[in-house]
């Protein structure tokens, strides 16, 4: 078994969300078309979409974040031979990177992502792209019941996407695959 489904076995017994298959396999095409070297993550969960990044040959230097110190334990360990990936335990909201990157993918907390955009776009090159996970919550469409979280989290995102899709900073492209994702590019 590959390091890559071991961590995912581990995520799916531990109940720990991952990027789904055909959101995977999009962002590494993304990464591979941007001939992007450098990659920031926000939200690492156990490390499995920072070591699917680390496969695209042009990726260099990846650093992925994670604010939960148990999964960032998980992440580090099974990342520790991994060259190209520096984990950081590190909450997203006052962590302060170092570099300017080609790829940014967030995919952390659902609530107040309009400031992580914001400020992750600082860090984004002029024709580097943006990807954020989970635009649609597909996963609560087939639910009779919602609970009062899910449906706030629910208005959370709605009101997201149209902050993203209404911002004249940026270019916002929606792709429908899995959970849906925004393409966020600078103007």
């Amino acid at each position: 078994m590959s390091l890559l489904e071991e961590i995912k076995v581990k995520s799916v017994n531990d109940q720990i969300p991952i990027v789904r298959d055909q959101t995977i396999s999009f962002i590494k095409e993304t990464i591979n078309e941007l001939k992007a070297t450098t990659i920031f993550e926000v939200g690492s969960a156990y490390g499995y979409s920072a070591l699917a990044f680390s496969q695209c040959p042009c990726a260099k230097k990846i650093i992925t974040i994670e604010k939960d110190v148990q999964r960032f334990n998980v992440a580090k360990q099974f990342l520790k031979n991994e060259t190209k990936i520096q984990i950081v335990n590190a909450d997203a909201f006052t962590y302060e990177p170092k570099y300017i990157y080609d790829f940014i993918f967030i995919d952390g907390c659902k609530s107040h992502q309009e400031k992580l955009v914001d400020k992750y776009l600082l860090n984004l090159k002029p024709n580097g792209k943006m990807i954020i996970d989970n635009i649609h919550l597909q996963k609560f469409k087939d639910i009779d019941q919602l609970t009062k979280n899910q449906k706030n989290l629910i208005k959370k995102v709605e009101s997201f996407k149209q902050w993203l899709l209404s911002n004249n900073k940026i270019l916002v492209k929606i792709v429908n695959i899995d959970d849906g994702i925004a393409i966020v590019e600078k103007k």
